[in-house]
């Protein structure tokens, strides 16, 4: 009786090694050299289907990555933790070149892995928030009780977090995620949060341009001096004033410095080029007794 899993396999094989090095994706550091994926061949799974593992290794044909078997073990493992197999290992992978002088150079790869439970998502439990209630911080998670754990979507929903205390003045936020899976198959996820000081908006200068221009702009600024400082207003105000600015001019280009000890962000519009200078557009005056990220 023929292996459902290896047919899939060789057909996967056989459609990829026809893939020419034009990268799907181009994921490597040094454009001049790395590897193009021509076929991905992965053995040692049990409760995975054929059907989708061959939709995960098919993400990875056709595209460019380092030269760095350790890498693309950590991309495969990730691969599966997003498919919910938390505790995925990836026991070996290997690189087989065909053309050792392409650039990128094609290469087979073969992977043996062990996919472990495929996890859902358990109970969700917030520590040290205080600015939002737990329920409004889990709202932020498009994962829900009960759906496949995907590692993505919890990233995903860490990254709402940050833009959502950062709205809020909270620029320094951060939190400590903690898995804690079950052999039942359920992960629970535990956040320890880090809100740091809320932050105000402090002084605004707007450097070179016309005087009617920076008249304007500063008119038109609606984030008052000591009012909670929203990290996605200066996004907003270019978008909506970019007729008073420099061509080219983008949110990157303003200069906003956080003193943290006394909670207050300074924002420098530079309109004129001959007022720019080396300094980067973020700097921070932290606070001594705040902890190390």
């Amino acid at each position: 009786m023929r292996n459902p899993l290896k047919q899939t396999l060789l057909l996967v094989t056989c459609l990829t090694v026809v893939a020419h090095a034009e990268c799907a994706k181009d994921l490597r550091s040094d454009k001049r050299g790395g590897v193009f994926i021509v076929a991905f061949n992965v053995t040692g799974t049990t409760t995975l289907s054929s059907d989708e593992l061959a939709r995960l290794v098919e993400d990875f044909v056709g595209s460019c990555y380092d030269d760095d078997s350790e890498e693309m073990g950590q991309r495969l493992r990730a691969a599966f933790q997003d498919r919910g197999y938390f505790a995925v290992e990836v026991k070996s992978l290997s690189f087989k070149p065909g053309d050792p002088l392409g650039i990128p150079k094609p290469v087979t790869v073969d992977a043996e892995v062990a996919e472990g439970l495929r996890y859902k998502m358990g109970e969700t439990t917030f520590l040290e928030n205080h600015a939002f209630s737990a329920e409004r911080l889990r709202q932020e998670f498009t994962l829900k009780k009960g759906e496949v754990f995907e590692r993505g979507k919890v990233a995903s929903g860490l990254d709402s977090l940050r833009k959502l205390y950062a709205s809020s003045g909270y620029l320094d936020f951060y939190c400590i995620p903690d898995t804690e899976p079950s052999s039942n198959g359920i992960m629970s996820l535990k956040l320890t949060v880090d809100e740091g000081p809320q932050y105000h908006m402090g002084k605004l200068e707007i450097l070179g341009g016309a005087k009617e221009a920076a008249a304007r702009l500063r008119s038109g600024w609606n984030m008052a001096e000591g009012s909670t400082y929203d990290s996605g207003y200066i996004r907003k105000f270019v978008e909506e004033n970019r007729s008073l600015l420099p061509e080219g001019f983008t949110a990157g280009n303003v200069r906003q410095v956080l003193n943290c000890p006394e909670a207050l962000v300074e924002v420098a519009l530079v309109i004129d080029g001959r007022e720019s200078t080396s300094e980067p557009p973020v700097k921070s005056i932290p606070c001594e007794s705040r902890h190390p990220r």
